[in-house]
C-alpha cells in the first residue's frame, strides 16, 4: 500500500516512485538502524559511520549541527560519493535525497536542518538548472530541498547545503538560491528552513528516520531512479508516466 499512496500524495509537487528492494549501503547499514531503533540489543557488526564531535545551535526555532567549512566540506565530499543516491538524475527525487542524505548525516551524529525553495507560478518563473546529462536543456522545478547545516564564519552562523545535485560543494543557502534563478535573477523566490523530518513542501509529511520500511521505500525510489539515470529515455518515460498518473487522478476528482 505504500509503494501507492507515497507516489500520489507527492504528485502535484515533486512526485516519486516506491520501491521494496534495499540499495547496497542501507543493507550495511541494517544493523545500525535496528540497534538505534531499540529493537536489538545486539552490537552492530558492520562497520559503524564515524561519529563527529560537534556543537549546535538553533534556526529559527530548529536545532542544527554548528561545523567548521572545512567539516561541511568534508560532509559534502562523503555524501557525493554514495553511488545508491542517483545525483545525476535531479529531473525528480529531491525529497528522497534530502531525505537519505538526512539519514545518513544522523547515523553520524550530525543533525541537519532542511531548506525548501519554492516559487509561486502566479509571480515568478520556475526554479531552473542546465540538465546534468543532457547538453543545452534545463531541469524546471517548482520547488526543491537539500539538508542543511550551520557554518560557523567568524562570530556568524551560515546555513550551507549539502545539494550534491546542484553544486559542486557545499554552499550558502544565497548561493544555491542563486545557482537556481540565473535566468531571472531578481525573481521571487520562497525560502523555508525546517526541522530534517519534514519530508515535503507542504509540510503534510513528517518522517521517524527510524522507520525502516519509510526508508526502504525511498531507498527503493532512488534505485529506480540510479536504474533510469542510465537510460536515454528514463527522464522523458518518467514524465510521461507522471502526466498519465495526473490525467488518470484528475479522471478520479472529476467522477469518470
Amino acid at each position: 500500500m505504500g509503494k501507492i499512496i507515497l507516489p500520489l500524495l507527492l504528485l502535484f509537487c515533486q512526485a516519486g516512485f516506491a520501491a521494496d528492494d534495499l540499495s547496497s549501503f542501507a543493507t550495511n547499514l541494517d544493523t545500525t538502524l535496528r540497534y538505534l531503533n531499540n529493537r536489538e540489543s545486539v552490537p552492530c557488526k558492520s562497520e559503524k559511520p564515524t561519529e563527529v564531535k560537534v556543537a549546535s545551535a538553533t534556526l529559527q526555532g530548529d536545532k542544527a549541527t554548528v561545523m567548521s567549512e572545512a567539516d561541511a566540506q568534508k560532509l559534502f565530499s562523503e555524501l557525493k560519493s554514495q553511488g545508491d543516491i542517483p545525483f545525476e538524475f535531479s529531473i525528480a527525487g529531491c525529497e528522497e535525497r534530502a531525505h537519505e542524505m538526512s539519514r545518513l548525516m544522523l547515523l553520524k551524529g550530525i543533525t541537519p536542518l532542511k531548506v525548501f525553495a519554492s516559487v509561486n507560478e502566479d509571480e515568478s518563473p520556475r526554479l531552473r538548472r542546465p540538465n546534468p546529462t543532457k547538453n543545452g536543456m534545463t531541469v524546471d522545478w517548482k520547488y526543491h530541498v537539500a539538508p542543511v547545516v550551520l557554518v560557523k564564519k567568524g562570530s556568524e552562523l551560515v546555513p550551507y547545503v549539502m545539494d550534491p545535485s546542484l553544486e559542486k560543494k557545499a554552499v550558502p543557502v544565497s548561493e544555491w538560491q542563486a545557482t537556481m534563478t540565473r535566468h531571472n535573477p531578481k525573481m521571487k523566490v520562497n525560502l523555508k528552513f525546517t526541522p530534517a523530518a519534514t519530508y515535503n513542501d507542504a509540510g503534510t509529511i513528517r518522517v521517524n528516520f527510524k522507520d525502516n520500511d519509510f526508508n526502504k521505500s525511498v531507498q527503493g525510489t532512488l534505485k529506480e531512479y540510479k536504474v533510469r539515470s542510465k537510460d536515454v529515455d528514463g527522464e522523458d518515460n518518467l514524465w510521461f508516466e507522471l502526466m498519465r498518473n495526473e490525467e488518470r487522478m484528475m479522471m478520479i476528482d472529476e467522477g469518470y
